[in-house]
């Protein structure tokens, strides 16, 4: 295995139903230690997020059990989250963080993080 340093993934759009941010590749352990969010639109936006386990390899489900943010950003406002010590480990693949906001398109999600291949 080695830590391999860099972007987790390319930054992306959050979308209006709940989708995949980020699902651990396979014989993969992701480390996800933050991410950045920024409202580009010109209203508030609602952004929930999920750290949803993987269903037998598959993507889960999105639910109340496991969501672990539900915040307002106003217009143009940035958001950077950092989870404590070693992160949100992803293991199997196709765990995942998942996330939707009012609009489609308009809030950008960049994850940070290393990856162990």
């Amino acid at each position: 295995m080695a830590i391999v340093r860099g972007k987790l993934a390319d930054i992306i759009t959050i979308p209006a139903t709940v989708g995949s941010l980020y699902a651990n590749p396979a014989a993969t352990t992701s480390f996800v230690k933050g991410f950045t969010l920024f409202n580009g639109n010109t209203t508030a936006e609602t952004v929930k997020l999920y750290n949803v386990p993987d269903s037998t390899g598959s993507l889960g489900a999105a639910a109340v059990a496991n969501q672990f943010l539900e915040i307002s950003l106003a217009p143009l406002e940035t958001f950077v989250f950092e989870f404590p010590a070693d992160g949100a480990v992803l293991v199997d693949t196709n765990d995942s963080i998942q996330g939707l906001t009012n609009t489609a398109s308009k809030v950008t999600f960049q994850i940070h993080g290393v990856k162990d291949i």
